[in-house]
């Protein structure tokens, strides 16, 4: 581990303080252990690990995690030190105020440190023990990793949004009528960058239609994004709380379609060991929920 975080066996070496001889035979006798298959690739100067190695350090973070979280149940007391959160894009605003605001009064002692990514990024960090819990928006097609936990919080309805002026003239209906796919096929689209779940739902349905998805931007946030489908750049998509909150609600219209329908699970996601901050991830969760029933009275 101390290599891995230092880059060098001389580094590895001060931080330990140790000599570099004795940190080369230690991870000589380390590699031995583990069947005799290297773990660093010494061709490399500084070496690097090997694809064995990186998974190996992953092994090596659950055993010195597990050992601390020991040491502090045996001690007893109330939960200490930093609890490492992941927030999806698209929930931080909600999750960053009043549900952090409430863990900070509640638990004095614990230092959140929030991460905010995409759901199957936050979800291989979970697995690898690099955050203790996360917040996700996870798809129908998301797929959870070995030794990560799903507890469904909420539901998020993502809707298809429009200006307008950018509806394809060959579909000249009223407001309350539907679309299909092929009905957009020729328009633009105003997208989150790649990554998100959102975009790869709507792109596995234009590729099993076998329909082109033109893209028109690329641009993190709804705000932007909602601004620029009002002002006729593109059609959106984006969660139906966030049309309802906008100053742009007025100058939209949500495209209701007849073969794509987006819900999405907002749900915590942890490791099966949650040790110490086992009650802090419980009344965040709580919290969380309270956010969302008020976000829902708002809409």
């Amino acid at each position: 581990m101390a290599l891995a975080e230092t880059g060098s066996v001389n580094r590895a070496a001060l931080r330990l303080n140790l000599t570099q001889p004795a940190v080369t035979r230690r991870i000589q006798s380390f590699e031995a252990a583990m069947g005799g298959v290297p773990l660093l690739d010494r061709r490399t100067k500084p070496p690097i690990l090997t694809p064995e190695g990186r998974r190996v350090l992953e092994g090596c973070r659950h055993v010195v995690r597990a050992v601390a979280e020991l040491k502090l149940d045996a001690g007893g007391g109330p939960p200490a030190g930093e609890i490492r959160i992941g927030v999806a894009h698209g929930l931080a605003e909600m999750v960053l105020t009043a549900p952090i605001d409430a863990m900070r009064r509640r638990f004095s002692s614990v230092r959140p440190r929030v991460t905010s990514h995409w759901t199957t990024w936050l979800v291989k960090q979970v697995r690898n023990g690099a955050l203790d819990c996360a917040i996700g928006l996870v798809t129908p097609d998301h797929s959870m990793a070995s030794g990560v936990y799903s507890t469904a919080i909420g539901v998020e309805r993502v809707v298809v949004v429009a200006s307008p002026a950018v509806i394809p003239p060959s579909t000249k209906v009223n407001r309350g009528e539907h679309f299909g796919l092929r009905d957009l096929a020729g328009s633009e689209w105003i997208l989150n960058p790649p990554g998100c779940g959102y975009r790869d739902a709507i792109q596995r349905r234009f590729d099993q239609a076998n329909l082109p998805l033109r893209i028109a931007a690329e641009v993190f946030g709804h705000d932007l994004q909602i601004s620029l489908v009002a002002r006729g750049a593109g059609l959106g998509l984006v969660p139906r709380r966030q049309i309802e909150n906008s100053p742009y609600r007025r100058q939209l219209r949500i495209l209701r379609l007849t073969d794509f329908d987006l819900q999405v699970t907002i749900a915590l996601l942890h490791g099966g060991f949650l040790g110490r901050f086992a009650h802090v991830i419980e009344h965040f969760q709580t919290q969380i929920g309270k956010a969302l029933q008020h976000n829902a009275k708002l809409t």
